[in-house]
């Protein structure tokens, strides 16, 4: 089934430094870590290409020449790809803002490290019913602790988050790194350089209930830490033809 193709632009947050994938990824930023030898975003990017996205701003910062280089090659006038290098560290929310000029009407933010295979019709059709000035994707995590969780009400709204725990037990919902914002919600957010979007702007903006979150049951997967990486590099093997 063909995908409608999508007004929206999706911004990929590769700017991390990926400091403890570094006993295992040593001479590359975490976005071009490989998986059966194709780069982690090469495979975040045909993905949304093939669920209809045809728009991406990838926010770089680490490494970031060898990221524009390799997406350049790759993909050429295939796509639509535009690159916002930061100088220094900004943080999620600071690379967002910095890559402003982007933005749509609605955007797409998606982590690089993170893979979760969102149904993007009923995330941007929920976020537009709800009128949301921004939208997480949620998914159900049997260890929760490790991300943090998030608690919602029946109507879908955010009421607040559980910050990072290891002790935490049991199933919880985790923030599963793809969110539709609002093109307002990232002119308002401050140009001050570096902060985080998670920790600094999503509190403050689900405490004023325009914080909306959409569970879905799909395939998630972080290559974070070399586990994660060697358990999402193992569920690509068992994907294979």
């Amino acid at each position: 089934m063909k995908h409608p193709d999508y007004p929206f632009m999706a911004m990929i947050l590769a700017g991390g430094l990926g400091v403890r994938l570094r006993p295992v990824l040593s001479d590359r930023p975490k976005p071009l870590a490989l998986v059966h030898g194709v780069p982690f975003i090469d495979i975040l990017i045909d993905s949304l290409a093939s669920k209809g996205v045809r728009r991406f701003a990838i926010l770089t910062g680490y490494m970031g020449h060898m990221i524009e280089e390799h997406l350049k090659d790759k993909y050429g006038n295939k796509l639509d790809i535009a690159f916002s290098q930061e100088e220094e560290p900004l943080g999620t929310g600071g690379a967002v803002r910095h890559a402003a000029r982007f933005a749509t009407d609605s955007t797409l933010l998606v982590n690089g490290d993170t893979f979760f295979d969102a149904d993007l019709d009923r995330l941007s059709r929920f976020h537009s019913e709800k009128g949301a000035r921004a939208t997480l994707s949620l998914v159900k995590a049997q260890d929760p602790g490790r991300y943090g969780s998030v608690e919602v009400d029946q109507n879908g709204r955010v009421t607040g988050f559980r910050e990072k725990d290891a002790s935490s037990r049991g199933p919880g919902l985790v923030n599963a790194g793809v969110s539709m914002l609002s093109k307002g919600f990232i002119l308002d957010l401050p140009d001050i350089g570096r902060f985080s979007m998670e920790k600094d702007v999503f509190p403050k903006v689900a405490a004023r209930g325009e914080l909306f979150a959409l569970c879905q049951d799909r395939a998630f997967f972080d290559i974070g830490t070399p586990e994660s990486y060697e358990a999402f590099q193992a569920f690509m093997g068992s994907c294979a033809p």
